[in-house]
């Protein structure tokens, strides 16, 4: 019996200060022992990155690579649309990697291997790690009603159901995006979007799931800072859209806080950030509004959810009232 080809996308944006650990991303990946194809696509890069990378590949051993330079940034969503349009029509799995994520080289065979076994997997990730190789970043993601997501940070025991898989590395059966319409059926750019792709996976049939396995080592923030206006602006934007498409019973509540409290935490002090903040909001709400005037709607009751106290959560994450001691009941 053949295996079954895969599609790996990789997005590439102004990388030059990370690009070492963008080329050692690609030569783990060149390594991967399952038939693939690498499609490699750059966001309109504006410095040098786009061109060492080019090089580099052209010095890898790869049997099928595709590389793809947008005419515009077109951020995670755009750029991995971008990419899927490339894919040979005859994969079966599309896989996501970051560019600031180095995936471990046997990673890719386990988590082929058990969605070959698993027909109702949507969607799958391994454990991944902090760039130091020592601490768990996430090993999926947990949601609430309260709309509050909760990484994972423990190696889990067994395979396990979550709401959403981490965008940095993740398997998505073709099938299932086919279901989808396409493979980030949303207007999002970058920051949450892969949260809504678990929603979506889980209202098609398709199920979740983290398995027991070393995914690879993430830096996390590659391309879009920290705390800077643009990452701010993106962020509170992704999560307005979720919150206004989601049919949480606490979403007028949730809502109502966040457009009260949410920028003018202590933490965000800067007028500029303040500024991006609001905005973010803002244009978040509007989209997700008009997406729901067009019949749109992220199914937050589909997917598995953290139990406790929503309230308890949203006074915690918007306004910081008291410290959220159950976000942890999820752990096996």
């Amino acid at each position: 019996m053949s295996k079954p080809l895969v599609s790996v996308i990789w997005l590439n944006y102004n990388s030059s200060k990370l690009v070492n650990i963008a080329l050692k991303s690609l030569e783990a990946i060149s390594a991967f022992e399952v038939p693939f194809e690498l499609i490699v696509v750059d966001n309109n890069s504006t410095d040098s990155s786009f061109e060492i990378i080019k090089n580099f590949l052209m010095k890898l051993d790869l049997k099928y690579l595709k590389i793809i330079k947008a005419p515009k940034n077109l951020g995670y969503t755009g750029g991995n649309n971008l990419g899927y349009l490339y894919s040979d029509k005859r994969t079966k799995y599309i896989v996501l990697i970051n560019n600031d994520l180095i995936p471990d080289e046997d990673s890719i065979s386990d988590m082929v291997k058990f969605m070959e076994e698993k027909p109702s997997i949507g969607a799958l990730q391994g454990v991944i790690f902090h760039i130091n190789g020592k601490t768990v970043e996430n090993a999926g993601f947990l949601c609430s009603e309260g709309l509050v997501n909760h990484p994972i940070k423990e190696f889990p025991k067994k395979p396990i159901e979550v709401t959403y898989a981490s965008g940095a590395y993740l398997i998505i059966r073709k099938s299932a995006i086919d279901k989808i319409g396409k493979l980030f059926d949303w207007h999002g750019f970058m920051y949450f979007d892969d949260w809504p792709l678990g929603y979506r996976i889980w209202m098609h049939g398709y199920k979740v799931i983290v398995l027991p396995v070393v995914a690879g080592r993430h830096l996390g923030g590659g391309s879009g800072g920290v705390l800077s206006p643009r990452t701010l602006y993106y962020m509170y934007r992704g999560l307005a859209m979720i919150i206004e498409l989601s049919n949480s019973r606490f979403k007028k509540i949730i809502k109502a806080t966040i457009l009260k409290r949410l920028p003018l935490r202590n933490s965000i002090k800067n007028p500029s950030l303040i500024k991006a903040s609001v905005n973010g909001l803002r244009d978040g709400f509007s989209i997700g509004n008009m997406m729901r005037k067009q019949g749109e709607v992220l199914d937050i009751y589909a997917a598995p959810l953290v139990k406790g106290s929503p309230l308890r959560e949203i006074l915690f994450l918007y306004k910081g009232i008291s410290k959220n001691t159950e976000s942890q009941s999820y752990i096996l």
